[in-house]
């Protein structure tokens, strides 16, 4: 990353943007046109069955999302664009998409309105096309048996599931590539990681509502008998949403006790907490490893409470004790929620002088994002600031700065600086 580069970070900035916005329209505008082309093509109903997913639409803002480990999302809304995929057809399917988009709870820019509207309403039309290209049956109350119902039913939903997640995936990084430079292909990657599990799960959803709403023929009464379970499970998962909330709550407070301790430290572990997750996303390591680096990187300097505080407030003092990543690590040791991040946390300074393969990938990310910061916010030793090019081409002449490591770093960067990479 060139000094020319950071420099220009605000009119960047502002490109990206302009890009963005106009990105979002064009998803919002190719939506309607394929709504308006697929009811054109096959004729809308609007019957019971619509209705009914109608109203399924609006339940899905009324239950809202619930956030897992900060990247899955568990909503009914993509199990509801399935079926409508199924018992609607392409346009029936884009109509339903088209109300889910702009409902949602809370406050959503209107920007995310527009940009979901259209999304939800690009995959409910190509994914109800998908349905009928695989032999799939808007009217399925006719099949009788298992093979006929699979062949018919459950292998065209597989389809258009799958089709759903790819245009999903291709959608999004596109957005991210232009919002925040995230590069797409290892976006892609974890957004499949994440997401893909979960759109499998959905597929299944909407299969045995298929099943009971046309040749069980139970009609809408299957939405009540298939999503009943859902929430259930969705209270399970609220609890322990609750549950990681109040974890990060106590990182929080782990985290002002730095701070006081170290009080020219205000923001590090913030900063560096923010890095290590975007340089491990850079690198398309999978969600848990993401969030494992985040906390890493915010516990970090845990084990400078364990110092005297004269020597915790003289810069480049507590390099006469270096154990203090260990002592920060041996701390948290029986905090199982922290298993995965004690690694990352105890070696984080042993990276800088040591190959990668020696200490570990987690450890090289959190040791990188923490020394960084500290050559261009807090300061050297002799109390030095440097521009982020010198400070990345000191980190470059390191033993762990392998090249990927530090395209992952300079990716990040941009990122935070809202400039694509």
């Amino acid at each position: 990353m060139t000094s020319d580069r950071l420099a220009d970070a605000p009119e960047r900035a502002s490109r990206s943007n302009t890009r963005t916005t106009a990105y979002v329209w064009a998803v919002m505008l190719l939506g309607l046109l394929l709504t308006v082309v697929a009811i054109l093509v096959d004729v809308v109903v609007i019957d019971e069955t619509f209705v009914v997913l109608g109203l399924l639409a609006g339940l899905t803002w009324w239950s809202g999302a619930v956030v897992v480990d900060g990247t899955v999302r568990l909503t009914f809304s993509s199990v509801v664009l399935l079926a409508a995929m199924a018992l609607l057809g392409p346009g029936g399917a884009g109509l339903i998409g088209i109300l889910l988009g702009p409902i949602q709870r809370g406050t959503v820019p209107l920007r995310a309105r527009v940009f979901n509207t259209g999304m939800s309403a690009t995959l409910g039309v190509l994914g109800g096309t998908a349905y009928h290209m695989a032999g799939g049956l808007k009217e399925s109350s006719v099949l009788v048996g298992a093979p006929e119902i699979l062949n018919r039913i459950g292998y065209p939903i597989l389809v258009a599931d799958l089709v759903q997640v790819a245009v999903n995936l291709l959608i999004l990084a596109g957005v991210l590539r232009l919002s925040e430079g995230f590069s797409m292909r290892p976006q892609m990657i974890r957004l499949l990681r994440t997401t893909g599990p979960a759109y499998l799960g959905y597929g299944v959803v909407a299969f045995l509502m298929v099943v009971l709403w046309q040749p069980a023929g139970l009609g809408p009464w299957s939405a009540v008998m298939v999503l009943a379970p859902l929430f259930v499970a969705r209270w399970a998962y609220t609890q322990y949403a609750e549950e990681a909330k109040g974890h990060e709550r106590a990182l929080l407070v782990l985290v002002a006790a730095i701070e006081a301790k170290a009080p020219h430290l205000a923001g590090h572990s913030e900063r560096v907490a923010e890095l290590s997750a975007l340089v491990a996303e850079n690198l398309g390591l999978r969600g848990q490893v993401v969030q494992d680096a985040r906390v890493s990187g915010m516990l970090h300097d845990l084990g400078q409470t364990s110092l005297p505080t004269d020597m915790v407030r003289r810069l480049g003092a507590i390099s006469d004790l270096a154990d203090y990543p260990a002592r920060g690590a041996a701390m948290m040791a029986d905090l199982s929620f922290l298993s995965g991040s004690l690694q990352a946390v105890a070696r984080h300074r042993d990276a800088l002088a040591l190959e990668l393969g020696t200490v570990g990938l987690p450890a090289a990310v959190v040791g990188l994002a923490d020394e960084f910061d500290l050559l261009t916010q807090v300061g050297t030793a002799g109390g030095e600031v440097l521009h982020a090019s010198a400070a990345l081409d000191r980190l470059r002449a390191l033993p762990v700065a392998r090249e990927d490591l530090m395209r992952a770093l300079e990716g990040a960067l941009s990122r935070r600086a809202g400039t694509p990479t």
